[in-house]
């Protein structure tokens, strides 16, 4: 029987030779088949497997649920749970013959567009057939409508982050909500960092938090990179900070 461990890398390496990327995000495996990925609680497949004492069974079962689920889905458009996602530059490039509609942000950053359908998460291609005017704005319409507390990482310094963790932090960043907050904790100029989808740091501009920043890049857990630099808001104009 293995181990809770050793069944969570064995599983995940042997998956990965089957699906685009799996990865474990806390407790739930995320398994990714081209723009489509989805999600399962871990412990559920480590007990199926400790029920099952077959771990070639388990491996099977569950390649099979996956890819069922994956490339079975058929897209469909809905508008009412579309989100915009911030992502690196380089995200996708794996994907052959797949084209994210996305926009550029900054930097290193782009915006790309999600339906979220719980269990399927699917990002919107230039090759579907929908209104990409109307995506762009039905999904910053619901983005606005989240609402995520900053709060202080240290009371003695003006750096923030998210209380809550979703998917949807980093880009949170351009919510007209967010912008409310930071303006009122932090100023109208600002710097920023986005390691991951997970994650956004917000501090006062101030040069000796650079450094401090880029430390909390290093040490952020999330596997969904998405830019290693701190960013700074100022003169109404997004830019790389400089240390």
């Amino acid at each position: 029987m293995l181990s809770f461990t050793d069944f969570s890398n064995k599983i995940i390496t042997d998956l990965n030779k089957r699906f685009s990327e799996v990865i474990m995000e806390g407790n739930h495996l995320v398994v990714k088949f081209g723009p489509t990925s989805m999600s399962i609680p871990f412990n559920t497949m480590y007990k199926e497997y400790q029920s099952r004492k077959d771990y070639m069974e388990t491996l099977k079962s569950y390649s099979r649920i996956f890819n069922d689920i994956l490339s079975q889905y058929k897209f469909k458009i809905d508008y009412k749970n579309v989100y915009p996602m911030l992502k690196s530059r380089d995200f996708g490039e794996r994907e052959n013959n797949i084209e994210f509609y996305r926009e550029q942000a900054f930097a290193d950053i782009d915006t790309l567009y999600v339906t979220d359908a719980g269990e399927v998460f699917r990002f919107v291609l230039n090759s579907d057939d929908v209104d990409f005017e109307k995506v762009e704005k039905r999904a910053w319409e619901n983005l606005n409508k989240m609402t995520n507390p900053l709060v202080k990482l240290d009371k003695m310094l003006d750096i923030f982050c998210l209380k809550y963790s979703t998917d949807y932090n980093s880009t949170l960043l351009l919510s007209a909500t967010l912008q409310k907050q930071i303006y009122k904790k932090v100023g109208q100029e600002y710097l920023f960092a986005i390691p991951s989808s997970t994650t956004l740091i917000v501090a006062k501009l101030r040069h000796e938090y650079i450094k401090i920043m880029e430390s909390l890049i290093m040490v952020d857990k999330d596997p969904n990179k998405v830019s290693d630099k701190v960013y700074q808001y100022k003169d109404g104009k997004f830019d790389i900070a400089s240390v």
